[in-house]
């Protein structure tokens, strides 16, 4: 059992277990069996197998069962899990914690996500953000708030001081909660069990208290276990230890999972996960698009609880269409994870998905607090009494005797359906389509493709409370056929943030290098794990997409991280100017330079000369110079490089000094010379080149510069690799802005696997990206946040000859020729050089 989540059918007839979970994240069916074979070399629990199999129970068409049949196995299995597992169902009668019923819509949210906040005027935006998702698709519940992965790991701050480091800190934290709050949403807050290779909190102190006094500081209502197959006791008691009971919400979901602890494989925490994430896919088509089976399944947790209290938001985070989720939550009677921006992906609702998240929800939030689709009599999946081929329905008994039905149409084109319903199951003879908000007959009802239908049966003495306002306020909204809403689904375009124009240098200013003009072939990665990784697409061959996975940590290729496969359409990492989209890998000849770049990167006294020159005070001290004291770095310290600055200080200096950051292919051409060479001073990883990699909770002693001469490039550039992460270009769309960083740092953690974690299937740090070809990218919010210990910078010097900005790059009819003329005969050289292995050579297969 432990060891076939790709199999067709477990000894248990259940659906294969096809997806990963990470941090929201799960993996390909092609990287399945790898993966296998990578945990089961290793010792103890892991991480993390979730989907279908796992979450929800087959229909009677999968099970080959008549309805009845189907339907007695299910009640069987509910007493006898009830019985064996002393579910009682008593946390939903906490009036301090019911609230979890219907909290039906849920965007996980970044804290940086340019809605959310403004980094202009440096507040929380509280009311852009609702007045955006209202207006696209209705409106959320429940958020919840995310500062950390993927920048968790970039230094030593642990996920605690990710949430200090916003600005304004926990205080700031505390007001934003507050806004939800009045506005009738609950506050959630994202939690990383595996954060075990950062700084220490208190001696001693588990991560559930800690996590308990912080949410009871910032007045939130919860959490929610990044990775974790369910919530354990541990964090419900620290909350009533304080007097202060928060709701756990598991990505996971709280279903048992034989691939976790024993205590990930029972029921009993079904007692107090009242709340969790639902991942109802069963594989995927291409990496990353997931797939649903054609018969929605029924949802083990909910079903467990007799009255379907339990909630669920289920998660499709990658999906340029969401209807399969959206039908399956409705077929449930549970609710949607709204995300959209992905660790910076912004996975946008099409406007289809939007209008039939807009009606949904709104019925949704009627039939529950109606006591329909939660604290009901009965809930009867697959009910016979609607008749239609491609049509599924649930039927929803409320304890008077009436009854709903949550309607599917899983094909593509239009159907009709006849609803006969049983005076002896359910009372009344008006029906009414909750969607149209029209009072119809029970034959030629018609769903659209893919789309969705609600029905109220009711008594002429009876009708529930709210129904005619809901009926008006549907009548109003669905005029429009869904299909009739546009269903395109395309990645944000970003900007490439302009480096500045300084004045031209004469001379070659001291400590710099000249990098003469070039006919350059720019080719990097990015190494963020997720988001799709194409191998076809790596032309550099940087090796950034995972070929065999590795279970950390325990595996020396967690240090190492690669990018989980799949295809890269979502808009992933940056888009210079001259590229159509967002995209991982990029690949252009450049007619670049000449310019001059600092030899080494700024140091601290360097930039305490820059301070005392200009008398620059940081609006937000938080984290600035962190390591200084009294306005100073220590002595020893002085020849050390800058770190603990942000972004905008880092341009300030160079501004001050007269020159700019350098663009990420200004850099690389610097640091790797015109050969296409992997590392500065060759092809082969030389550990002697750099500083020694450090892998502890703290933040090594860094080495001054320029201690490893041996490690210079071809134009004398020094310290790009394994030092310190280097700033470069900054990019942005309309939700998100990140920087570009290369050539990596000393520090380089890997993950814990002690309880409450598990062993993952991957390293969830900030990769590395050592090599030339590599780059990383940081997501940016505000100074406090953006300044780590292990960011420094080098600057530019523009030369007479050099091309102007923004971008740097020459674009004269002449220099066009040359590049031209000098693709050709690099490319050639580089093929030639390599023997015939890399992919410049099937330009000349011929």
């Amino acid at each position: 059992k432990r060891r076939r989540p790709c199999s067709r059918r477990s000894s248990r007839r259940r659906a294969p277990r096809m997806g990963a979970m990470g941090p929201g994240r799960y993996l390909g069916a092609a990287v399945c069996t790898a993966l296998i074979a990578a945990l089961a070399t290793a010792e103890g629990p892991h991480c993390c197998w979730a989907g279908a199999g796992t979450t929800l129970f087959v229909g009677p068409e999968a099970a080959g069962k008549p309805q009845q049949e189907w339907k007695r196995d299910l009640l069987e299995w509910r007493d006898r899990t009830t019985s064996e597992y002393g579910y009682s169902g008593t946390a939903y009668e906490d009036p301090r914690l019911n609230w979890t019923r219907t909290t039906y819509v849920q965007p996980q949210v970044h804290l940086w996500d340019r809605y959310l906040y403004d980094e202009v005027s440096h507040e929380f935006t509280v009311k852009r953000f609702l007045d955006d998702v209202r207006d696209r698709y209705g409106g959320i519940d429940s958020v919840l708030l995310w500062p950390t992965y993927p920048n968790l790991g970039v230094d030593a701050r642990n996920q605690w001081d990710m949430w200090r480091a916003l600005p304004g800190g926990l205080e700031a934290v505390r007001r934003l909660t507050e806004e939800f709050h009045h506005e009738g949403i609950r506050v959630l807050w994202g939690y990383n069990p595996f954060d075990q290779g950062l700084r220490k909190e208190a001696e001693g102190e588990a991560h559930w208290v800690t996590l308990a006094k912080l949410l009871k500081d910032t007045g939130a209502d919860g959490f929610n276990g990044d990775t974790m197959y369910l919530v354990y006791k541990e964090f419900i008691e620290a909350g009533e230890a304080i007097g202060y009971p928060i709701v756990g919400e598991a990505e996971g979901g709280g279903y048992p999972s034989p691939w976790g602890r024993e205590r990930d494989d029972t029921w009993t925490p079904a007692n107090w996960n009242i709340l969790g994430w639902g991942y109802y896919h069963a594989g995927n088509s291409d990496g990353i698009t997931n797939a649903f089976w054609r018969e929605p399944g029924v949802d083990r947790a909910k079903w467990l609880d007799s009255q379907g209290r339990r909630q669920t938001h289920v998660c499709d985070r990658w999906a340029k269409d969401r209807h399969s989720a959206l039908q399956f939550a409705h077929f449930n009677g549970v609710g949607y994870e709204s995300w959209e921006n992905v660790w910076g992906v912004y996975m946008t609702f099409t406007k289809r998905d939007g209008e039939a998240l807009r009606r949904l929800q709104t019925v949704w939030r009627w039939l529950g607090a109606s006591d329909f689709t939660s604290n009901y009599d009965e809930w009867l999946p697959y009910t016979p009494e609607v008749k239609g081929n491609g049509i599924y329905a649930s039927r929803w008994r409320h304890s008077n005797g009436t009854c709903a039905w949550t309607v599917v149409n899983r094909d593509p084109g239009s159907l009709q359906f006849n609803l006969e319903a049983n005076s002896s199951a359910c009372k009344g003879r008006r029906l009414f389509d909750l969607f149209s908000g029209q009072e119809v007959g029970m034959y030629g009802l018609e769903v659209e493709g893919h789309g969705y239908g609600a029905y109220l049966l009711t008594s002429r003495h009876w009708s529930p409370s709210g129904l005619e306002a809901l009926l008006e306020k549907m009548v109003g909204m669905t005029g429009k056929l869904l299909k009739d809403h546009d269903a395109t689904w395309t990645p944000l375009q970003q900007k490439m943030r302009p480096q500045g124009d300084p004045p031209r240098v004469t001379s070659q200013p001291s400590g710099m290098v000249l990098v003469p003009r070039t006919h350059y072939h720019f080719q990097t990665g990015g190494v963020e794990i997720e988001g799709g990784c194409d191998a076809s697409k790596d032309t550099a061959g940087t090796g950034n997409c995972c070929v065999h996975m590795h279970s950390c940590p325990g595996s020396e290729a967690c240090y190492d991280q690669c990018a989980f496969g799949g295809v890269d359409t979502r808009g992933l990492d940056v888009q210079f100017p001259w590229e159509p989209m967002p995209q991982r890998f990029h690949d252009s000849w450049l007619d670049i330079g000449p310019f001059y770049i600092d030899r080494h990167p700024v140091t601290n006294v360097e930039f305490q000369q820059y301070l005392n020159a200009t008398g620059y005070t940081p609006r937000d001290p938080h984290n600035f110079l962190k390591h200084w004291s009294q306005g100073a770095p220590p002595a020893e310290q002085a020849q050390e490089p800058v770190v603990w600055v942000s972004l905008e200080e880092a341009r300030g200096y160079c501004a001050w000094a007269g020159k700019r950051l350098p663009h990420a292919y200004e850099w690389q051409l610097a640091a790797q010379g015109t050969d296409g060479r992997i590392y500065p001073w060759g092809d082969e990883m030389n550990s002697s080149m750099f500083p020694t990699p450090e892998h502890g909770r703290e933040l090594p002693d860094l080495p001054d510069v320029g201690e490893y001469p041996q490690g210079d490039s071809p134009f004398g550039m020094g310290d790009a690799v394994g030092l310190v992460w280097q700033f470069t270009d900054a990019f942005e769309d309309d939700r998100t802005r990140a920087v570009l960083l290369k050539g990596s740092a000393m520090y380089n953690p890997v993950l814990g696997g002690d309880f409450p974690a598990t062993k993952q299937v991957g390293n969830w740090y900030f990769p590395a990206a050592r090599k030339l070809i590599q780059h990383n990218r940081l997501l940016l919010m505000d100074e406090s946040y953006d300044r780590a210990g292990t960011l420094g910078f080098r600057c530019v010097a523009d030369h007479p000859d050099g091309a102007r900005g923004p971008t740097h790059v020459h674009s004269s009819a002449a220099g066009s020729a040359l590049l031209q003329e000098a693709t050709g005969h690099a490319a050639l050289a580089q093929c030639l050089r390599h023997g015939g292995a890399r992919a410049p050579c099937s330009a000349f297969a011929r």
